[in-house]
């Protein structure tokens, strides 16, 4: 499964699964994801949504 809110790998068993009176459900990785998309109502970037990545690891160039 994916994170609804990062599009990050969701493992079996782990993370949150949020379903609405509707029917529709959703899944989470961490409850950062969860606050942010339910409770706050926030949006993900664009950016992060193409990568799938939450943050990157930037590397020094060498001196």
């Amino acid at each position: 499964m994916k994170c609804s809110y990062c599009s990050s790998e969701v493992q079996k068993g782990r993370g949150i699964m949020y379903v609405y009176k509707i029917g529709t459900v959703k899944y989470y990785c961490a409850s950062k994801c969860y606050k942010n998309d339910v409770v706050l109502g926030r949006k993900i970037s664009s950016k992060n949504v193409a990568s799938g990545v939450k943050a990157k690891k930037v590397e020094k160039p060498a001196s």
